[in-house]
């Protein structure tokens, strides 16, 4: 018996993302992918880095930061205040999965490199401070990341005759 079978292997893209949360709570992503998205104008198509930490049994609860990079800026230093449109961060809180909070900026810099050829995006998040304004009280952190996110990989082979 033969049939065709076509080969399609998908890797997530290795990096790091880690620091702080409020100056003193760790945050250590296990999880880092970078891709690319399309975003309405002004930010339009962007590099895009994500990184999710897991917390331990039974819960697993995630807190998971989202940066987006508009494609074809120069490496520099960006400014995060609530209209900026280079780069956007959001931090999800899922700590209480029934009652997730997402953190929008409101101020801090990003200093970040893109490497094209290796598609790499590394930086520093500096003195970030979001905040969440989705209750009558005001909710915000301060994060002090560094990352380094390398695209994923996407490999296929041809339809071969297997036996």
């Amino acid at each position: 018996m033969t049939s065709n079978i076509t080969k399609r292997r998908n890797e997530v893209g290795t990096g790091n993302c880690e620091g702080t949360i409020n100056g003193t709570e760790p945050f250590n992503a296990r999880l880092v992918e970078l891709s690319e998205q399309v975003f309405p104008p002004p930010h339009g198509t962007a590099h895009v880095m994500f990184a999710r930490e897991r917390g331990p049994a039974p819960t697993f609860a995630t807190k998971e930061l989202t940066l987006s990079f508009t494609k074809g800026l120069p490496s520099s230093t960006y400014s995060l205040a609530p209209d900026s449109h280079e780069v956007r961060i959001t931090f999800a809180d899922n700590s209480d999965p029934e009652n997730p909070v997402i953190y929008t900026q409101r101020s801090g810099t990003a200093v970040l490199v893109y490497e094209a050829p290796a598609r790499v995006l590394f930086g520093n998040l500096e003195n970030v401070i979001l905040e969440n304004r989705d209750d009558d009280k005001q909710k915000e952190i301060t994060l002090q990341i560094r990352f380094n996110a390398k695209g994923a990989i996407s490999v296929s082979s041809k339809p071969r005759l297997v036996a």
